[in-house]
């Protein structure tokens, strides 16, 4: 393939759009555009091709926000939608290839750098040698992505995780610290997404007992105590899914929820969880890792291989 591939990236808030050749992406030619500011992902495609009007488009590859099926996509939070044949139609003809946007971050996976990851569990020198991974996503909503390393091609299956009924050991957990609240929390994405985290909290502050130090030292230990608790149930999720999935190359954590909270002092907690020895010794030591990079998906649509 000779030219350009333009490779896009499209949330429920924001579309990010550049070009790779060779299964390189162009650092200069990334843009990123607020979705307000369009009507639909047309217009964003025809105002950033405006912009490179030299490039020789010869592919796109677009990685969406939501279900991808049969050459069709949605985004989830968005009335925007997709299809391939039309896309290509908007390229003079040029392959278009429609990609779930985590299955764009699987595709990156195997490629990312130390300088896009932050390792929360270290990889040991067998895991290198492994084939199947796993992106998990939890930002507006909750989803994986089961990757696997075949003959130098990445590989992934399309799932919808989030909506399954949420485990017995982290219902137990909610209904000993909440109570009967702890009842409208029914499936993974309910607890496991921003709003789930939103809504926990909320519960959270409600329950607090004052302390006498202010309302600023309040605040603070009931952030602080909640952080703790969550990133024990993230911790119990997550050794639930190796044991599912056992994705002994690595867990990828997406989304500004694992982020943020795994960048707290509740990391320790998380990683004293995940470490314990599991009753089966087929799981071995599966590393974990927080995505940094927020042009891993584009990285994942510029080598992925139709």
């Amino acid at each position: 393939m000779t030219g350009d591939r333009l490779v896009a990236d499209i949330g429920g808030t924001n579309t990010r759009l550049g070009l790779a050749r060779a299964g390189q992406l162009t650092a200069a030619s990334v843009e990123n555009f607020r979705n307000d500011d369009f009507a639909r992902f047309d217009d964003v495609l025809a105002h950033y091709l405006s912009r490179r009007v030299g490039a020789q488009i010869a592919d796109a590859v677009i990685a969406v926000a939501g279900p991808v099926h049969g050459g069709q996509a949605c985004l989830t939070n968005r009335d925007w939608h997709f299809d391939e044949a039309q896309l290509s139609r908007s390229l003079g003809g040029r392959p278009v290839s429609l990609l779930n946007d985590l299955a764009a971050l699987g595709q990156a996976s195997g490629s990312l750098g130390s300088d896009s990851l932050d390792a929360i569990i270290a990889a040991d020198a067998e895991a290198k040698g492994e084939t199947q991974a796993l992106v998990v996503g939890i930002g507006t909503g909750f989803n994986v992505s089961p990757v696997m390393m075949s003959q130098g091609r990445v590989v992934q299956l399309d799932v919808e995780y989030g909506h399954i009924c949420l485990p017995a050991d982290i219902a137990t957990q909610l209904s000993a610290r909440y109570g009967l609240q702890a009842a409208a929390f029914t499936t993974i994405e309910e607890v496991f997404s921003g709003r789930g985290y939103a809504a926990l909290h909320a519960l959270e502050e409600a329950r607090a007992v004052p302390v006498t130090d202010g309302a600023t030292a309040v605040q603070t230990c009931v952030q602080q105590e909640f952080q703790v608790f969550y990133a024990g149930l993230l911790a119990v999720l997550t050794r639930n899914l190796m044991l599912a999935f056992l994705p002994r190359r690595g867990i990828f954590f997406a989304g500004g929820v694992a982020r943020n909270l795994l960048a707290t002092s509740a990391k320790a907690t998380f990683v004293d969880i995940v470490r314990k020895q599991f009753d089966l010794n087929t799981v071995g030591a599966v590393p974990v890792h927080n995505i940094l990079d927020d042009a891993a998906a584009l990285k994942g649509c510029a080598v992925y291989a139709r």
